[in-house]
């Protein structure tokens, strides 16, 4: 491979990491990408490499900070969810509870009941 090959897969490399708008991506055409390419071959390979490396490391950043970004609202989520009153839950807690009273009025029976046979 010859080192014009090697320096067009690394051009072609960079056109595919190159951190773009949203607006970039959907006006690109043919002739930009031709006209980048052309533009990138006057560079020498070694800042190529650069821009390949400052890609991917934009990349990086950028997906880092979505998983934060993430945590923060699963954590927001999970924080919002023990301290907001869900009716169903506070069904759940009153049969629950009338459970609980109901349980204790029945050892409280047997109780007497043991108290005053035995």
């Amino acid at each position: 491979m010859s080192l014009e090959e090697v320096k067009n897969q690394l051009i072609d490399l960079y056109l595919c990491v190159k951190v773009r708008k949203s607006d970039d991506i959907k006006n690109m055409t043919p002739e930009i990408i031709n006209n980048e390419k052309s533009n990138l071959k006057i560079l020498p390979i070694t800042d190529i490499i650069n821009y390949i490396q400052s890609s991917i490391d934009i990349l990086v950043e950028m997906k880092a900070l979505e998983k934060f970004e993430e945590k923060l609202e699963k954590e927001e989520e999970a924080k919002n969810y023990t301290n907001k009153e869900d009716p169903s839950d506070a069904n759940g807690l009153k049969l629950y509870e009338g459970m609980l009273i109901k349980a204790e009025g029945n050892i409280r029976g047997h109780i007497r009941v043991r108290k005053k046979y035995f």
